[in-house]
């Protein structure tokens, strides 16, 4: 029997507060389970549920993406925040790759893109300091 896979949609809500987060923290891990943490501040939605990211000093973190792709992007502002967990892949060529350049040299023109780092939403979760949303599945 096959399973039928469900998208996760990004609600309006979360797509309007991400635009508003100036930086947000992209977390992986290596073949070890050695977690790292990068900064991400060249970021944009692009559709229901998908989330581009400019790489430009992504190491390690590429290196854990090429590994395995699994991600959790977190961002906040002020007593509100949400997790979204994702698979990301990498790419330096092709189309995504020159319309996520396009993109950001258009507002960054000195900007150094290496790659696009495309990540496919699995989940959301709230991380509101709140004790009935904390960790709390949208």
């Amino acid at each position: 029997m096959r399973v039928k896979q469900i998208k996760m949609i990004i609600p309006q809500e979360i797509k309007e507060f991400f635009e508003q987060v100036p930086v947000m923290a992209i977390s992986t891990v290596d073949e070890n389970g050695t977690p790292n943490v990068s900064a991400i501040a060249s970021k944009k939605i692009i559709g229901d549920e998908t989330i581009l990211t400019i790489d430009t000093f992504h190491n390690k973190t590429l290196q854990n993406i090429k590994q395995n792709g699994n991600v959790a992007i977190a961002m906040w502002m002020d007593s509100v925040g949400y997790q979204i967990k994702g698979k990301a892949t990498h790419y330096t060529s092709g189309k995504i790759f020159e319309d996520g350049k396009n993109w950001i040299l258009t507002l960054k023109p000195q900007k150094i893109v290496k790659g696009v780092i495309v990540v496919k939403v699995k989940e959301i979760y709230y991380l509101t300091p709140d004790y009935k949303l904390a960790g709390k599945h949208i």
